[in-house]
């Protein structure tokens, strides 16, 4: 089954030059995969056992600019083990502007620890056999041993964290476009990016490093404290 949001991007989406941010890209497509998740599983806060964002890769064709109306579409591919794979796809009216895949964890919140996918997932989300991209996500590794030329310093907002007491997924593109544009980088020149998240950002963190490497029209980063990555990836631009 495939699950649709859509929406008007408003001056909260964009940055300054009328275009979507990456951290509201990613913000409306959390929002369609938060929508899948409350249409099959409403009784997940009773069980304290939460979705993890693990990996997430995307595909950016063009950036969508103020008052443009945008579609996400997700579904849920396959589950195997510990792994469940989600895709998404954006459009603008019938233009695909931006595609991605993910990998998501299933976290036990009381007992601390990471849980086989439930067998019946298939089943509450329905199964659609279709990739978003042609990227094998499962086969990539970042670079988590960078020693980053450009560097800033990130302080983390009460508004960053999620009900589940930690920085939200979406919130580290927001990081990244703060990271790029302290050093002179257009974010939007992006147009291939992915992700790992290594370890939550709790509450207890207010503040954090952010650093990148370039080479050519590819980088890579990270965003850490002394000797902890938090997340780690690379981009490539145009």
């Amino acid at each position: 089954m495939k699950v649709s949001i859509t929406r008007r991007l408003n001056y909260f989406d964009i940055g300054p030059d009328y275009r979507i941010t990456l951290g509201s890209l990613f913000r409306v497509l959390q929002e369609a995969s938060g929508k899948h998740s409350d249409d099959a599983e409403n009784a997940m806060t009773a069980t304290g056992r939460r979705w993890v964002l693990n990996r997430i890769s995307a595909r950016i064709e063009r950036y969508p600019i103020y008052g443009e109306t945008v579609t996400a579409i997700t579904w849920h591919r396959a589950s195997k083990g510990y792994k469940a794979y989600r895709e998404y796809e954006m459009y603008s009216g019938d233009t695909r502007v931006a595609a991605a895949t993910s990998i998501w964890l299933y976290y036990d919140l009381d007992a601390g620890r990471l849980l086989k996918v439930p067998q019946n997932t298939g089943e509450k989300y329905g199964v659609v056999d279709e990739t978003a991209t042609q990227f094998e996500l499962d086969a990539w590794k970042p670079d988590t041993n960078i020693t980053p030329r450009y560097t800033t310093r990130i302080t983390t907002r009460p508004t960053d964290y999620d009900p589940l007491h930690h920085v939200n997924n979406a919130i580290y593109f927001d990081y990244l476009n703060t990271l790029l544009c302290k050093n002179a980088f257009d974010p939007c020149r992006i147009k291939s990016v992915y992700l790992q998240y290594n370890k939550q950002i709790g509450e207890d963190v207010d503040l954090l490093g952010a650093g990148f490497d370039m080479n050519g029209n590819s980088g890579i980063f990270k965003f850490y404290s002394d000797d902890t990555i938090f997340a780690s990836g690379k981009w490539e631009s145009s």
